[in-house]
């Protein structure tokens, strides 16, 4: 069975799989693309033999994934060295994992400091930009590289990352519960800002909800996001994103996914 949506995926760690099997058996069993998260915590990158048994499974399934590079406690954008350097050759691992899976699309997140004065935060830029274009070079025909918006105080640093970046296969990842909530959109009520300057370089979109005073994931519908709106902006992009749903336990799952084909889908797609 096919996915019913061909260019949407759902968020699955890797590390979830490894503890909870019956998270993939449930993709599986439903045709769920995943967007295989590579924060690894524990064992889960370490047995090759075990990583190739999910690759294998979701082939057997003719489902295409994404992935999500590690962002736990990385930095590559650190004003310290050591974990600069450490960020970096983590990231650098991430991308050879990357490569069993050939996935359609990689998440990073760049992790500025938008606090940093002015000098202090142009080394940061610079240690960043040095970094990513190292990763890009360790794989130069790699698959789109979506730079996703976290803390951000505004859209600027990241498109600037993009530009002089210039790679046809580097973009932008939109999260727009980060912008909502993070980059305080809620309150700002900046969206136009955010999307008129990211709009020629998104790539992919990441789905999920809040109400504006922290990250909630919560499913879509179930925050004070207006969606309505959101999804008629993101109409304009040619081509269409790629989405990945994020949604952090089963019942959000449902109602996201409902949420998505009914509200979401329908005026896309």
């Amino acid at each position: 069975m096919k996915p019913e949506f061909e260019t949407c995926y759902v968020n699955l760690p890797l590390r979830y799989i490894y503890n909870s099997p019956e998270y993939l058996d449930f993709f599986i069993e439903n045709s769920i693309q995943p967007e295989l998260g590579l924060d690894c915590l524990g064992d889960e990158c370490l047995s090759m033999d075990w990583l190739m048994s999910v690759r294998d499974r979701l082939e057997e399934a003719e489902l295409k994934c994404t992935v999500h590079l590690p962002f736990l406690d990385l930095k590559p954008s650190s004003l310290n060295p050591a974990i600069r350097n450490a960020s970096i050759d983590t990231l650098l691992t991430a991308f050879e994992l990357a490569k069993f899976f050939s996935p359609q699309r990689m998440v990073l997140h760049p992790s500025f400091t938008s606090w940093l004065e002015p000098p202090l935060f142009e080394r940061s830029y610079t240690n960043c930009v040095e970094g990513i274009r190292r990763l890009s070079n360790s794989w130069p025909d790699h698959p789109p590289l979506c730079l996703e918006n976290t803390y951000e105080f505004t859209p600027d640093a990241i498109t600037r990352l993009v530009t002089d970046l210039d790679r046809d296969n580097i973009g932008i990842c939109f999260d727009l519960g980060h912008w909502f909530s993070f980059s305080k959109g809620a309150e700002n009520d900046d969206f136009d800002v955010w999307f008129n300057a990211f709009a020629p370089y998104i790539k992919h979109v990441h789905l999920h909800d809040n109400h504006g005073s922290k990250d909630e994931h919560l499913a879509l519908g179930r925050g004070s996001m207006n969606w309505d709106y959101i999804i008629s902006r993101i109409g304009e992009i040619d081509p269409l994103p790629t989405f990945t749903l994020e949604p952090h336990n089963r019942e959000d799952f449902d109602v996201t996914y409902s949420y998505f084909r009914e509200h979401v889908a329908v005026k896309l797609f």
